[in-house]
């Protein structure tokens, strides 16, 4: 059993509604302290809005969010107040340098007056000298944007697509970044991103978007399991295979997706598998062995 003080954040049927259609539909996950949680997702999956309504910049319409346990409004306030976000790109002012620009933010948050200098060694820009932020590349204006939200020392960080038309150089330049904060300043960090091969290199659990529906939460012996080989069975009757499944395997042991079923609790023993169908009279439509892949199993998901 989750010792509940290891887990920094939990929904419980977070939902919120736009226009009569529902953004986030029923979400319910946990992050635990210093992890990388990979939030993954098409475009349009509910990932930003999830994220704003963990900082409580959009409230949910049913629902609830809690930072260690605590859910009152006192409690959440005094969370968030330690928190980092990158939502949206913050607005710059083009003709001030680095510095000027985090130290004109601090003012304007409220927040005690960083180590400019400290700050911008840290996220790569200490040699960015006077240049004016109208002049910076789009990756420098992303690790200065990641500057701003670590104002204040943050112990949690929350980012919505950092790496988003940057090259592949500004890339890596971004994911070492967060891996060296989570390593070590212990930095706890949500990522949101629709690129799965980036987040698998910097994610040590995973959450699955699919149109507002929190999927699958991922981490460990069950992330391990979904990039090692498995066998793929495909059925005519899901509810039959799911019983047969569960007895089998518990429900640790495969991954159902409409009426496929992906089982990690068999290895690769094929022959016993289709035994175990034939056996209790439940048909099969395909069955194979498919590669272990993670980004692979993560697309079957979206």
């Amino acid at each position: 059993m989750e010792n509940l003080h290891d887990i920094a954040i939990t929904t419980r049927g977070l939902t919120k509604v736009y226009g009569g259609i529902k953004r986030v539909d029923d979400v319910s996950l946990s992050v635990r302290q210093g992890e990388i949680y990979g939030l993954i997702g098409r475009n349009g999956a509910g990932k930003t809005t999830l994220l704003r309504m963990l900082l409580g910049i959009a409230t949910p319409t049913s629902g609830e969010v809690a930072f260690f346990g605590e859910s009152s409004p006192h409690a959440l306030a005094k969370a968030r107040s330690k928190c980092g976000a990158l939502i949206e790109q913050p607005a710059f002012y083009p003709r001030l340098n680095a510095k000027e620009n985090l130290d004109v933010y601090a003012r304007a948050t409220g927040a005690p007056r960083p180590d400019v200098s400290a700050l911008l060694s840290l996220v790569g820009l200490g040699d960015c000298g006077r240049k004016s932020v109208r002049n910076f590349s789009l990756g420098m204006k992303q690790r200065l944007a990641i500057a701003m939200a670590l104002i204040g020392d943050p112990d949690m960080l929350f980012l919505d697509e950092p790496v988003n038309g940057l090259d592949p150089a500004g890339i890596m330049e971004i994911r070492e970044l967060i891996m060296r904060l989570n390593r070590e300043r212990g930095v706890t960090v949500v990522i949101s991103s629709h690129l799965l091969g980036e987040l698998g290199r910097v994610a040590t659990a995973y959450g699955v978007m699919k149109e507002g529906k929190h999927v699958a939460e991922l981490r460990g012996e069950a992330l391990a399991a979904l990039a090692s080989p498995r066998i793929r069975v495909v059925v005519p009757e899901r509810e039959r295979a799911e019983k047969l499944l569960t007895s089998a395997y518990g429900r640790e042991g495969f991954v159902m997706r409409g009426n496929t079923a992906d089982i990690t609790g068999a290895g690769t023993d094929i022959a016993k598998v289709s035994s175990l169908f034939a056996e209790h009279g439940v048909a099969l439509m395909e069955l194979r062995i498919v590669s272990g892949d993670l980004e692979s199993a993560f697309v079957d998901m979206l």
